[in-house]
């Protein structure tokens, strides 16, 4: 550490902080204002140590693209704090340090064979914590995607790489533009008309992903759901 420099967090440090702020969150006591205004200083440090880590992770991604030859789109993202905070607070059993999602990277490429090639040459160079296959078994939301969880940076930090096919992507991006414009998180695994729809969408988009023509039993299923899903 420079002379100067701002003392590196420990893990704990993090936990205790998300753990404080998670149950002011939920408690109308807010407890004492000044150990809640440290800890989501905290939380705000934390997250900011994951920009360095966050950089190398892209460029990697790049390299091994370039390595593999293989076109596609890389981007990054840094979680923001709101969002962060309102993981804590939905899900009561995470713990701040625990959060594999901070930082993001994204590739995006034509093929599911190159995203399957992408996935499995960053397993042989990197050593990764966590690896989920929502393609094989997509989410009930009908989201489709390789999550790998992988470890860079000084301090380490956990960056959570993200493999979609250009069809995979348009269904998540057209799921955020409907839940941005409705006010409403549709991205979550749920059972109203509009989740089923979107679930309904992701299988047809899938049928075209595998260069299949969807039957006309699904097309039937999708025209009636979009009919439902409007309608709310």
């Amino acid at each position: 550490m420079h002379p100067g420099s701002t003392p590196e967090l420990t893990k704990s440090q993090a936990r205790r902080a998300g753990t404080l702020v998670r149950h002011a969150a939920q408690s109308s006591d807010i407890g004492n204002a000044d150990s809640l205004s440290e800890a989501i200083s905290i939380i705000e440090r934390y997250r900011a140590s994951f920009r360095r880590p966050l950089v190398t992770a892209n460029n990697g991604l790049r390299s091994m693209m370039k390595t593999l030859g293989l076109d596609g789109q890389v981007t990054q993202r840094l979680k923001r704090m709101q969002t962060i905070l309102d993981k804590l607070g939905r899900e009561h059993t995470l713990t701040l340090d625990r959060m594999q999602d901070i930082g993001g990277c994204r590739a995006v490429l034509p093929t599911r064979s190159a995203v399957y090639k992408l996935a499995e040459h960053i397993k042989t160079v990197k050593p990764t914590s966590r690896v989920v296959d929502y393609i094989a078994e997509p989410r009930r939301s009908g989201y489709r995607g390789i999550h790998i969880i992988v470890e860079y940076g000084d301090p380490v930090r956990p960056v959570e790489i993200q493999l979609r096919t250009v069809l995979m992507h348009a269904w998540a991006t057209t799921v955020e533009d409907i839940s941005g414009t409705g006010g409403v998180n549709y991205k979550m695994d749920g059972t109203s008309p509009m989740q089923v729809f979107l679930e309904c969408y992701s299988r047809v988009l899938e049928c075209r992903d595998l260069g299949e023509k969807p039957s006309k039993l699904l097309m039937k299923e999708y025209e009636r759901l979009f009919s439902t899903a409007f309608e709310e």
